[in-house]
This record gives structure tokens, C-alpha cells and sequence, in this order.
């Protein structure tokens, strides 16, 4: 009887890491880092679904099913600062005492802080310049308050601060301005304080 051949084992290729990131909460997360940083960088109009997703090393594709559009992306990333309006609401609804200084030592310490500030600043660059960028960081905001305890009386006050402090961080952080700069932290809040103080007062 002939000695039966033996049968050489090959083993199962390994499919070749396309470098593409496969679908899950890592991914997720991925795609909103890189959604900011490209937001940040381009500004809301050149920010494209494709540079967003070889930022992520992902699918265009994937992208499109975590998020639906462009749209649904930069609302994504509005949706991360939610916890900083909490931070601020909390700040404004706390004693009269010392408010205007710790409304504006709460809303610099944000932009101080790299995480957050990096999401301040994506948000900020994304919107300067973009209509659609624009309209959805208000609508944002404007629900945002409507489901904040702030009453309707107080809104205005609440905006003027706002504002003064967004020129105060755009100046600073965005623009660069030297002296603002320099300027310790401490000592811009103790010169905000008395202005954001006001303001929060007008409709008392």
C-alpha cells in the first residue's frame, strides 16, 4: 500500500490593517477630535466630511453614519461644550456676592484649560466667517438657555457679560494680543468684575 501524502498546512492569510479604524465609541471619539481640530484650523465652510474622516482614519462613510452631515458634526461638537454652559450657568446662579468675579474667573479658567479651550477656540474660528456655522452656534445657545433656570428678565444682562468676556478671550487666546497676554489671570478678572457685576445687575 503507497504511504499516503501528507498534506502541507498553509496557514489563513492575514487581511492587510487598511489603517482605517473600525466603527465603535473609539471611533466616535476620533472623529470629534478630528471635527475640531479641522474646524479650528479650516473654518466651517473648508471643512470637508473627507478631511474629517483621514484626520479620524476612518470612512467618509462612517462619518456619515455617526453624524448624517456636516451639519450634524459641528452640532456634535457644540454638544461637547455642554458641560462648559453647565460649568457657567452654575457660576451665574450661585450668590450675588462676588458675582461678576466669579463669572469671569469661571469663563477664563475654560479657555485657560487645553481641553476645553481647544474645543472654545474650534468653535469660535468655525463660526467667524460662516453664516451656517453662525446660525447654528446660536440656535444652540438660544436652547441652551431655554433650558437653563435663568429667567427671562436677566437674559440681557446675561449677553452683555457674555460678550465682553468673548472679546476678552478672542483677544487673548485667538487674536494674541500682547498685554492681554501678559497679564496674569487673576489680575484680568479683578478688572472684568466690576463691568460683568453690572451687567449681570442691569435687570435687578
Amino acid at each position: 500500500m503507497g504511504m499516503a501524502r501528507r498534506t502541507k498546512f498553509t496557514p489563513p492569510r492575514r487581511r492587510r490593517n487598511s489603517g482605517r479604524r473600525p466603527g465603535g465609541q473609539s471611533s466616535r471619539g476620533a472623529v470629534l477630535d478630528a471635527a475640531r481640530t479641522c474646524f479650528a484650523r479650516d473654518g466651517y465652510e473648508a471643512t470637508t466630511i473627507r478631511a474629517v474622516a483621514a484626520n479620524a482614519g476612518v470612512d467618509p462613510s462612517l462619518v456619515m453614519q455617526f453624524y448624517g452631515s456636516k451639519d450634524g458634526l459641528f452640532h456634535a461638537v457644540l454638544e461637547q461644550q455642554s458641560t462648559l454652559a453647565e460649568k457657567m450657568l452654575a457660576s451665574v446662579l450661585g450668590p450675588r456676592a462676588g458675582l461678576g468675579e466669579r463669572v469671569a474667573r469661571a469663563y477664563l479658567q475654560l479657555w485657560e484649560d487645553p481641553v476645553t479651550g481647544n474645543t472654545l477656540r474650534s468653535l469660535i474660528r468655525a463660526s467667524i466667517g460662516s453664516q451656517r456655522a453662525s446660525s447654528l452656534l446660536r440656535t444652540y445657545h438660544t436652547e441652551m438657555l431655554d433650558r437653563s433656570r435663568i429667567p427671562e428678565e436677566r437674559r440681557l444682562g446675561l449677553m452683555l457679560a457674555a460678550s465682553q468676556l468673548l472679546g476678552i478671550a478672542v483677544a487673548r487666546y485667538l487674536v494674541g494680543v500682547p498685554l492681554l497676554v501678559a497679564a496674569p489671570l487673576e489680575e484680568l478678572v479683578q478688572h472684568l468684575a466690576p463691568a460683568i457685576d453690572r451687567c449681570l445687575s442691569t435687570t435687578e
